[in-house]
């Protein structure tokens, strides 16, 4: 497992409790501590995880991170033996993700792509929605660890190298467009001068319900620390889907915007429901 943020230590975790040897890098070798203290091996570079690695899973936050991981000097294509199944569930735009199969290919790895629907305890529970693209035969040779993760959800084959990193971002589009939304929404009532949390409640019944719902708890208490699915990474997947749409999306572009303004203010790193907070 390279790469172990909140979702990659997650992941890596839930297969050591089912049984698999993992090895693990991180770029800040302390995130590894925790998952060695529970039987995973540390190593060094990629190069050297991916060494003795019948499966390579990348979870890194855009493209640059995972050419790097995966093509650099000590990167897995240095390591990994012909046959290897790199599996990047990184969420990247389509030709991006294209073009690391390509170099994987050309030393004779197998390559899926394979972006998740859920967050933390959606991978702890199994009930993950797993998009994979690619060969039929490099899916089935990525089971093994997507089973783990998406045993109680699901995990569709969306089609070749390319399908599955597009329909992600095409799902985040549509959840960037729901949160910037519901600051609208929170926006409106404090100026009706209704109470947040009668707003908050009635947002979580109707066309809010999942995101007010999952961000109920972080929006009483104002605190968005520890997030599942930061404002940062939103606003680069907004970015991403709005450089490749050949039309315009202009109610996109505007949620892209409310992100970016609040990146722009130092919420880079916090829950994507930073943005319904307090605005007064």
């Amino acid at each position: 497992m390279c790469g172990l943020g909140r979702m990659g230590s997650a992941m890596a975790q839930t297969l050591l409790d089912a049984g698999h040897q993992v090895t693990v890098w991180n770029r800040s070798p302390e995130a590894s501590a925790a998952l060695v203290a529970h039987g995973a091996t540390a190593a060094p570079s990629p190069a050297a995880a991916a060494s003795s690695s019948a499966i390579v899973v990348l979870m890194l936050f855009d493209g640059a991170a995972c050419e790097q991981v995966l093509s650099g000097p000590d990167g897995v294509l240095a390591g990994a033996a012909p046959g290897t199944t790199v599996v990047n569930l990184s969420t990247i735009g389509p030709e991006e993700s294209t073009a690391l199969a390509a170099r994987a290919g050309a030393v004779g790895l197998r390559y899926v792509e394979a972006p998740v629907l859920g967050s933390v305890p959606a991978v702890r529970g199994g009930s993950l929605t797993v998009l994979a693209g690619g060969e039929p035969a490099d899916v089935a040779a990525a089971e093994p660890v997507l089973a783990v993760w998406s045993h109680a959800g699901r995990l569709r084959h969306t089609g070749p190298v390319g399908a599955a990193t597009a329909l992600k971002l095409v799902a985040n589009l549509a959840l960037g467009v729901v949160a910037a939304g519901m600051r609208d929404a929170v926006v409106l009532g404090e100026d009706f001068g209704l109470p947040r949390d009668l707003v908050l409640d009635t947002l979580a019944l109707g066309a809010f319900e999942r995101i007010a719902g999952r961000g109920r708890d972080r929006l009483g208490a104002d605190d968005y620390d520890g997030a599942p699915f930061t404002l940062g990474a939103l606003e680069k997947d907004l970015g991403l889907a709005l450089d490749r749409a050949r039309r315009p999306l202009p109610v996109a572009g505007a949620a892209r915007e409310v992100a970016a303004a609040g990146v722009a203010a130092g919420d880079a790193n916090r829950d994507i429901s930073v943005l319904a907070r307090t605005t007064a």
